[in-house]
């Protein structure tokens, strides 16, 4: 699942080698103890020099903890306050969901936008990053209106991180970026004005569009019962906690029933829908917060690759025979 997609910035962040690297916060306890031994030995910078048998006591001593949070703190998730929006914002709002982008990405299930406490999220991400993080805190500053808040949660105007493109032997091409929520959008056809404009040897009658970009990048989540699942935004929702904000404005994708979680949800909580919304006490946002259940490390950054391959076969003979 942000995950969830954004561009992170990975000046200053090295391992004691000097390999460039990016800073995160990762979850323990709740991924299962060979996936964590798995990430370490993969994706985390020297992660190889580490005994596993010192991971694994760390792991077990989290899990621990949250097999307490069970007991101690049971409910929880159920307590979190899904509010209206202030007045202020109903109007920014109303911009929104009027906006193409939103009717197109929200167009499975009711959906509301609400004033909701970000603490008490389920989460189902086991990381956030603390470079792009930083960036954001710096951006949210301390003197924000309400409407900018709502700007940084929920923008109406875009500006998508940078792609390239290269093309490869055989007709691939190949699209990279640093954000992750870099997608092959619905391959459309041309209209007859787009197929006109395009310059070639001949006239350009019609033509398909393989068109690549980003999600609609707003902040949100799925809601059912009495719980709400973080689906998108974990670096702003994470930076807006760790800068003391409370709550803020999210899109919530209202779910009744299995079949429309597998429409809205990600993979992690479509695979273990049980975890997250009937665990007595889930992984909550506020737990990156914590240092008992966190371990900042330093990862390889990131790149989200789209591989494009044009095959075009041309023939002609005999048209069909239409049977009387």
């Amino acid at each position: 699942m942000e995950l969830s997609h954004h561009q992170a910035d990975h000046s200053g962040s090295t391992t004691p080698s000097g390999q460039p690297g990016e800073r995160i916060v990762k979850l323990l306890g709740q991924p299962h103890l060979a996936d964590y031994l798995r990430f370490f030995a993969s994706r985390v910078i020297d992660g190889e020099t580490i005994p596993p048998k010192v991971l694994a006591a760390e792991w077990r001593k989290a899990n621990d903890r949250y097999y307490a949070l069970l007991t101690e703190q049971a409910g929880v998730a159920e307590t979190i306050e899904d509010l209206p929006l202030p007045a202020a914002l109903e109007g920014p709002a109303a911009e929104l969901m009027a906006q193409d982008h939103y009717l197109q990405a929200y167009d499975s299930v009711r959906t509301e936008i609400r004033w909701v406490e970000l603490a008490k999220l389920v989460v189902s991400q086991g990381s956030v990053g603390l470079d792009h993080s930083d960036v954001l805190r710096k951006k949210l500053g301390d003197d924000r209106t309400v409407i900018e808040l709502f700007d940084f949660c929920l923008p109406r105007t875009h500006e998508p991180a940078p792609v390239s493109m290269v093309r490869l032997p055989g007709d691939h091409y190949l699209f990279t970026s640093q954000s992750t929520d870099l997608r092959f959008h619905e391959t459309q056809r041309m209209t007859a004005a787009q197929a006109q404009s395009i310059a070639s040897f001949g006239p350009v009658t019609t033509g398909l569009m393989l068109p690549i970009g980003y999600g609609a990048n707003l902040l949100s989540g799925i809601g059912s019962d009495k719980r709400i699942v973080l689906q998108n935004g974990y670096h702003r929702a994470y930076s807006m906690l760790a800068h003391g904000i409370t709550h803020a404005p999210m899109v919530i994708e209202r779910v009744s029933c299995l079949d429309e979680l597998n429409l809205v949800g990600s993979d992690d909580v479509t695979d273990d829908p049980a975890h997250y919304f009937r665990s007595p006490r889930p992984p909550l946002l506020i737990d990156f917060l914590d240092p008992e259940l966190t371990r900042p490390v330093v990862v390889y950054p990131l790149e989200t690759r789209i591989e494009i391959e044009v095959k075009v076969r041309t023939s002609t003979g005999p048209a069909p025979r239409r049977v009387a």
